[in-house]
């Protein structure tokens, strides 16, 4: 058996074509992804350029800026004219007037005079609850300046589980995905060495004199051996060479990645042992994992979420979406319960196409060849 499988490895690498589609090309794709939106998830957040323009002493608002100031602001103290030039100048984006009633000069509409807009209703609000305290209940006015005097103002867009969430990271989810479901083509290639009626080497197997259940499991493991070898070496490259980093178990990872590629090896053998025209077995290969890896989200972000949406049974029976989603289960969200219900799902899918395909290329016959 082990010899088996060891010249069909050999036969498998020897195939330049399906060692590009199953390696090669994810790689290329996947290098294209990042050099068009790899980073837009990671730019490093620039303070926002403030001056403060001092009319009259207001010690808390100052304290409130200088808490922020090498953080969310980077402030500089001017007199007016300055400031003013500054603003007209572009070099801030925003002036600050300490005084009893701060207020705020900005010339534009953008993300940072929306940011200093922020902050300064912010302090606003919290002057005017210190004002209620005073009046109403003053034995707890220290405790409120001390809470106030730690006051931090910074956001970050985060999952539920606490990482830090790059919405890109859905469009490397859905190229393993890809990845795995263009293993059909050596599937396909598998189902078409074990008929007699697509090549010379499946007429010759057809009448070793060795039994077709061990040649159709040699194939498959084989097959599924050179493919996650593949996958392996994405994930690599993702990793190593683009910096991109699935989260999580590595084991899980690598059970996900592992039933994925099984299930695109045996769609594509299931492909291989039909009696289709081996044109249309290419077609198969090509046209299904795309509109597999289509609905994952491969070519938009948020395609999944609206089948999720509107059509979740599709999210249910379509492994790419499975792939996909325990990833970001695994990676982003870490929900245990969600995860276990797609591998669950992932695997039952898998053992059914890995069953339906070695029946298949197992009940070939021919009265003669």
């Amino acid at each position: 058996m082990f010899r088996l499988i060891r010249y069909r490895m050999l036969q498998i690498v020897r195939e330049k074509g399906l060692i590009f589609w199953g390696l090669c090309f994810p790689i290329i794709l996947g290098t294209f992804f990042y050099l068009a939106f790899g980073s837009l998830g990671t730019e490093n957040f620039e303070q926002v350029p403030t001056a403060l323009v001092s009319v009259s002493e207001n010690q808390s608002f100052s304290e409130y800026l200088r808490e922020l100031d090498g953080g969310l602001l980077a402030l500089s103290p001017m007199n007016s004219e300055e400031a003013l030039q500054a603003l007209e100048d572009g070099s801030v984006s925003g002036v600050f007037y300490e005084s009893e009633e701060p207020s705020l000069t900005v010339a534009g509409s953008g993300m940072d005079e929306t940011i200093l807009s922020s902050l300064l209703e912010d302090y606003s609000r919290n002057a005017a609850l210190l004002s209620e305290i005073a009046a109403s209940q003053p034995e707890k006015l220290p405790d409120a300046l001390e809470a106030l005097s730690g006051y931090r103002s910074y956001t970050e867009e985060t999952s539920f589980g606490g990482k830090t969430y790059d919405n890109t990271l859905e469009y490397f989810f859905a190229l393993v995905a890809m990845a795995c479901f263009y293993g059909t083509f050596l599937g396909a290639t598998l189902g078409n060495d074990n008929s007699a009626a697509f090549s010379a080497l499946g007429a010759r197997r057809a009448i070793a004199p060795v039994s077709k259940t061990k040649m159709i499991l040699a194939d498959m493991a084989a097959g599924v051996a050179i493919h996650f070898a593949s996958i392996l070496l994405l994930l690599l490259y993702l990793r190593l060479a683009l910096g991109i980093v699935f989260s999580g178990s590595p084991g899980l990872i690598l059970l996900i990645c592992f039933l994925g590629s099984l299930s695109g090896i045996s769609l594509g053998a299931l492909f291989g042992a039909s009696r289709l025209k081996e044109g249309f077995q290419t077609l198969l290969s090509v046209v299904v994992p795309l509109v597999l890896c289509f609905l994952a989200g491969l070519m938009a972000a948020g395609v999944r979420q609206l089948v999720e949406q509107y059509a979740p049974i599709i999210n249910r029976i379509n492994p790419a979406a499975l792939i996909c989603d325990s990833l970001y289960n695994l990676t982003v969200y870490e929900n245990p319960v969600r995860l276990a219900v797609d591998l669950l799902s992932l695997a039952a899918i898998c053992l059914a196409l890995t069953l339906f395909a070695c029946l298949r290329m197992r009940r070939i016959r021919y009265d003669s060849i």
